[in-house]
């Protein structure tokens, strides 16, 4: 890696939490981002998937660091370099083919210790914030003629279950294998959720 780089992922490594979540957020949205009625629907093409991924990237990473911070480790949101780049291609050319992907960024948690239980217990929050914003975003939709306030619940649903879906595989440095090593009853139970609202 040259230093440019290293000082480009220090770079964002640093940026305030605020920043970090919009270019997160705005790496997710492009998946769902409509160029070709980004005039005739400004709303409905750009708006809403922007602000649907901001609800689904804030309320799943803050849930990771609240729930850290419950065991007093310190925490906080921190942006990749290379995870955002990544995230914003591959979000681009799935747009085509129906895939979303998120490596954009991750909690950070330093503690004096960090335990399976804890790492599970933190690893759960973020999906499991994603799945109760995805009931809301159905309960919204099936009470919402189909406008854009119908829109916005049906992608709230979409953009969550699929964030925990995705989140919840077990493998790498995804939250699925945290918890898949703490309680593999648990994990069972939120996959099946979440693939069954993301796919069926």
């Amino acid at each position: 890696m040259s230093w440019d780089i290293r000082y480009l992922e220090w770079k964002f490594a640093n940026l305030n939490e605020i920043t970090s979540f919009l270019l997160a957020a705005l790496s997710l949205a492009v998946a769902y981002i409509r160029p070709t009625s980004i005039l005739s629907d400004p709303i409905g093409s750009v708006v809403i998937p922007y602000v649907v991924a901001l609800l689904a990237i804030i309320p799943h990473e803050i849930g990771h660091r609240q729930a850290a911070r419950r065991y007093g480790c310190f925490s906080r949101f921190t942006l990749s370099f290379s995870g955002f780049w990544t995230t914003l291609i591959l979000n681009i050319i799935g747009s085509f083919i129906g895939i979303l992907v998120f490596f954009s960024g991750y909690t950070s948690i330093s503690c004096g210790f960090l335990n399976r239980d804890v790492e599970g217990k933190t690893a759960l929050a973020g999906p499991l914030t994603n799945i109760i914003l995805g009931f809301i975003g159905l309960i919204g939709a099936s009470l919402m003629p189909f406008n854009l306030v119908g829109l916005f619940f049906f992608e709230l649903a979409r953009f969550n279950f699929w964030v925990a879906f995705f989140n919840l595989l077990p493998f790498w440095v995804l939250d699925g294998l945290k918890i898949f090593r703490w309680n593999v009853i648990v994990w069972a139970i939120l996959i099946i959720i979440a693939f069954a609202l993301t796919f069926l």
